[in-house]
């Protein structure tokens, strides 16, 4: 249907920002490699709660909406359309969200040990990365952050109520440049919701 996430961010990365994107495609089969088993030693043991497989079906509209809110609907209208229009740019002008495909279904896993990734519709994996337990309601992404040159914590908070998990990403005062960049990233992951327990749906 599209493209892999990774290949579509990837492209964004090499015309929008100058540091490395979110890393390549993998193959869920595949091994770590050494820098992700080294931030997987360096993680703090995951929040049961939190931990396992949480999916969604995600709308421009929704991812819309969230930038709106945010201020960066503008400035990163590519994170904003990057899951809709099947690995290629979305409109330039006018109503962002114009011919975008959705609802896709989308999944977000954390483990125990810290890593962390994402499926897309058709159950490929389209990021990956390492998050860190902040408190008992946030995490932070540093291996992201890394990837768009960000120096602060890249957080997002969180709810788990039963088999629903809600994600909220609070932008820092003076998000500019790089900060903005890794927002842009955060928002196009967990802005919409609430997500159901479980792997995007066979």
């Amino acid at each position: 249907m599209r493209k892999p996430r990774m290949v579509w961010i990837a492209a964004l990365l090499a015309s929008v920002v100058p540091a490395g994107g979110c890393g390549g495609d993998t193959d869920s089969g595949a091994a770590p490699t050494t820098s992700q088993e080294a931030a997987a030693s360096s993680t703090q043991t995951a929040i049961p709660g939190l931990t396992g497989s949480w999916h969604r079906a995600q709308t421009c509209e929704e991812m819309l909406a969230a930038f709106e809110e945010a201020g960066l609907a503008e400035s990163q209208r590519g994170w904003l359309q990057g899951n809709f229009y099947s690995g290629k740019s979305g409109p330039k002008k006018g109503d962002p969200c114009v011919g975008a495909e959705g609802p896709l279904e989308h999944d977000h896993f954390f483990t125990a040990d810290g890593a962390f990734g994402s499926h897309d519709q058709n159950g490929e994996e389209v990021d990956g990365g390492d998050f860190e337990v902040v408190d008992d309601d946030t995490v932070s992404f540093p291996s992201h952050a890394e990837e768009f040159g960000y120096d602060g914590d890249l957080v997002v908070d969180y709810t788990v109520s039963g088999d629903t998990v809600t994600f909220v990403v609070a932008l820092p005062d003076s998000c500019l440049d790089a900060c903005a960049d890794a927002y842009a990233w955060a928002l196009s992951a967990f802005a919409s919701g609430p997500w159901e327990r479980g792997e995007v749906p066979a």
